[in-house]
């Protein structure tokens, strides 16, 4: 049991020393642009970015836990925060590997099951994504006349990140709930696998499929609850769009704050479908394509990289604060079961 501990706690230091290894990697090589822009940033567009993040962690753990409640009556929304940005911790030092992952691993220290918390992130994501796509086919109609006099030929492409984010939305919809998708999954792995033990495993994944058919169902069938959730996406998902036109108001009086609101969920959708040129982010590139005519080279990047801030490293930030409190937590409690441990045999 001794040697357990002692295991235990050279893991967790081990785990402690990569995770600021690659952390010093990333705000080296990855924030540095973000966070060196922060000192030359006003202080009150400074706070006004810092606060609206902030409140959109707010509303996102407002929106993750209504979406946990019919799982568990004692998530709250600090723990629907916390699930966030330690999910934004993980995509950053995973490079994106571990986010869901993250997110479910939460769930489970939540005492969720693993198929609830599956559902839980599957809900997540369609949400959100249903809130992206709201907001980019209203600004798609608001802002017509002038993308087709400005950006004509972004306006086919919109359409095509339109249909792509409805049918991400609906793969994860049918994914999470087809009896047929689980039934056909099940005669091919019978059809594949004769031996016993392969049988049981299938039998294990159905079991565990069932489960997650059956959490995503207990959510779907509460109308208001959906709703609510779906409320809350675009309240957050909001918030977030008014970043660009909270860095760049001062300097441009003249931008309109629907044309802001509108270029920012149209960059969310083109980033995924307009390829970006070697060594620059879909991201980066569809919002410089974007913002740079309106505002000029210099505020398109000072924005971007607020926003960037606001909606990337300030999560990661607040992320890398509950894992430091989780780790010293785990070593504090192994190096006193080693002491308890030597007093017990002297």
């Amino acid at each position: 049991m001794k040697t357990s501990n002692k295991k235990k706690l050279g893991l967790n230091v081990v785990v402690l020393i990569i995770i600021f290894g690659v952390m010093f990697y990333v705000i080296r090589n990855s924030l540095g642009d973000i966070l060196y822009q922060l000192k030359d940033t006003p202080l009150i567009v400074l706070m006004g970015v810092t606060c609206l993040g902030m409140v959109y962690q707010f509303f996102e753990g407002w929106s993750i836990k209504t979406t946990v409640q019919s799982f568990s009556d004692h998530f709250r929304i600090l723990d629907g925060s916390i699930t966030s940005c330690y999910a934004a911790f993980t995509r950053v030092i995973t490079f994106g590997a571990g986010t869901l992952l993250a997110e479910i691993n939460y769930y489970r220290k939540k005492g969720l099951k693993v198929s609830q918390g599956v559902g839980a992130t599957a809900l997540h994501m369609i949400m959100y994504k249903s809130a992206i796509l709201t907001y980019a086919v209203v600004g798609l109609i608001v802002q017509f006349p002038y993308l087709r006099q400005h950006f004509p030929s972004l306006i086919p492409f919109l359409f095509v990140g339109i249909i792509g984010t409805l049918v991400v939305i609906l793969f994860f919809l049918f994914i999470s709930v087809s009896v047929n998708l689980q039934v056909g999954l099940t005669i091919i792995c019978d059809k594949i696998f004769h031996k016993q033990k392969f049988r049981d495993w299938v039998d294990q994944v159905n079991l565990q499929i069932y489960s997650l058919r059956e959490a995503v169902f207990s959510v779907l069938k509460d109308r208001t609850a959906m709703m609510r959730i779906y409320a809350l996406n675009l309240v957050k998902v909001a918030i977030c769009y008014m970043i660009p036109y909270v860095c760049l108001y001062q300097d441009h009086p003249d931008l309109s704050f629907p044309l802001a609101f509108a270029m920012i969920s149209f960059t969310l959708i083109l980033s995924g479908v307009i390829p970006a040129p070697a060594g620059l982010g879909s991201f980066e590139f569809v919002y410089m394509l974007l913002l740079k005519p309106i505002v000029g080279t210099v505020d398109a990047a000072s924005s971007m990289l607020l926003y960037r801030f606001a909606s990337y490293v300030l999560p990661f930030l607040l992320g890398f604060i509950y894992v430091m409190h989780d780790r010293k937590n785990a070593i504090t409690e192994e190096v006193e079961e080693i002491r308890q441990e030597n007093d017990t045999q002297n």
